[in-house]
């Protein structure tokens, strides 16, 4: 079904509104930067929401995960974000926006799926399991994290973030019918041009080739639409320093990654169930057309050598 065609007279015409679901430590907010380099055109008037139902999830007043520090527990609840708030936010007219954006954790959304705001098409951005979770170790090893004993489990979902993230690609295409843009995280870093030409194309959103370069995080902070609180607590543990701190899209600096032997075992334990459904959306993915030539040239080069085995063998034969 069109995400345009809901019976909704709360988009105006030609308006593109577009939602990227996302797991954590996934490059998303990095992403959502290389959109708000529209907000610097004046001929382009966008509207981007950052996390809200992220932090209807973990502070509203339905949140699905208790406040794992006490002490925070009455300074950061965010009595405004209940859901059916959070769905009125983005169903809001926007009539001056060219486009309205918005970028979210899938996991927010779990059981809680009839709050799914009306006239938005819907998109992924996925990261393999392995980079999500190494990332989640070394951010729990820091030393804010580690005075409050945080471990994985107080700060995600039961299903490790993947399942509740298929879940959702699930009732987006088989109850929805929508046909939902899957981008890769990794693509995304080799590719930024390609992938973000062609994410645009797919959800009709301008593209510009300056989308890779930022200005300064926080000024892009003071134009989204998101919650202070949920921004604090994030800052307090270091959620989107790399992202905020950048001011381009560029592969992480390479570190000695973790063997994931060294990982914790909640760390193991989620890689390991994560993985094949994460495998399933990484299969229906958009391809960039340098990988997709390259596969060819791969597929090709390797029909060559197996004709040049076969005529050998032909050749001893004889």
């Amino acid at each position: 079904m069109d995400p345009f065609e809901s019976g909704t007279k709360l988009v105006p015409q030609n308006q593109k509104r577009v939602m990227l679901w996302a797991p954590p430590r996934s490059l998303s907010t990095a992403f959502e930067r290389c959109l708000s380099t529209l907000m610097d055109n004046r001929e382009h008037n966008v509207a981007i929401f950052h996390e809200p139902f992220t932090t209807a999830f973990h502070l509203g007043p339905e949140r699905q995960i208790r406040v794992p520090i006490q002490f925070l527990k009455f300074t950061v609840l965010e009595s405004n974000y209940s859901y059916a708030w959070v769905q009125a936010q983005l169903e809001q007219e926007f009539r001056e926006n060219e486009v309205v954006f918005a970028k979210d954790l899938a996991y927010s959304i779990s059981n809680k799926m009839e709050y799914l705001p009306k006239g938005f098409q819907h998109t992924f951005l996925i990261r393999s399991p392995k980079k999500v979770f190494r990332s989640f170790h070394t951010l729990l090893q820091r030393p804010m994290m580690r005075i409050m004993r945080l471990k994985l489990s107080d700060i995600v979902p039961q299903g490790w973030v993947f399942q509740e993230m298929y879940e959702l690609y699930v009732h987006l295409t088989e109850t929805l019918g929508q046909n939902v843009v899957i981008i890769d995280a990794d693509d995304l870093v080799a590719n930024p041009e390609e992938v973000l030409e062609m994410y645009c194309k797919e959800t009709g959103i301008p593209f510009g080739d300056h989308m890779t370069t930022w200005g300064k995080g926080k000024d892009d902070l003071k134009r989204w639409h998101l919650s202070k609180r949920m921004l604090f607590v994030n800052s307090v543990v270091g959620q989107y320093d790399r992202a905020l701190s950048t001011r381009k899209l560029e592969k992480p600096t390479p570190k000695s990654a973790h063997h994931q032997s060294e990982l914790s075992g909640e760390c193991q334990l989620a890689i390991q169930q994560s993985m094949p459904f994460y495998e399933k959306l990484y299969a229906k993915r958009l391809i960039p057309p340098s990988i997709s030539g390259q596969r060819e040239e791969d597929e090709c080069s390797e029909a060559d050598e197996a004709d040049e085995r076969e005529h050998l063998i032909q050749v001893e034969a004889v």
